[in-house]
């Protein structure tokens, strides 16, 4: 019986120290989403770019414009294959589950502005901002 106890206690620790796998951090994911761009640049002109992912079960977590102007977008289901959120300098259409369609309209602020959308699928946050130049 003493040796099936010694037995049993070195196969419980041999069994733990393979099972740990030490290349991850709990939380972690890999990129589910694989944004096609994540930096745009454009002219001051109006403008529509087209960004596509791999991933289909992504949503968008925030919407920015030149950093601090946050978009309520609680109105809006953007887990949805199609949506359009439109406001009065910018538009977003997701067109099916791996396109994301960005329009903005003609800068004529005399400065560049920056939209930055903020994507989520599970744990996994991505994002990508469109830079339009100034007129």
């Amino acid at each position: 019986m003493k040796r099936f106890t010694h037995v049993a206690f070195l196969l419980f620790i041999i069994l733990s120290a393979i099972s740990c796998d030490k290349s991850t951090i709990d939380g972690e994911w890999d990129d589910n989403i694989h944004l096609s761009e994540k930096n745009i640049t454009i002219s001051a002109e109006a403008n529509t770019v087209l960004i596509t992912t791999k991933g289909t079960s992504w949503w968008i977590a925030g919407i920015l414009l030149y950093d601090d102007s946050d978009y309520d977008i609680s109105d809006s289901d953007t887990t949805q294959e199609d949506f359009l959120i439109e406001t009065e300098d910018f538009s977003i259409e997701r067109k099916n589950a791996k396109e994301i369609h960005v329009s903005m309209k003609q800068n004529n602020t005399g400065s560049e502005r920056t939209l930055t959308l903020s994507l989520q699928a599970g744990n996994y946050f991505d994002g990508f901002q469109v830079h339009q130049s100034a007129d």
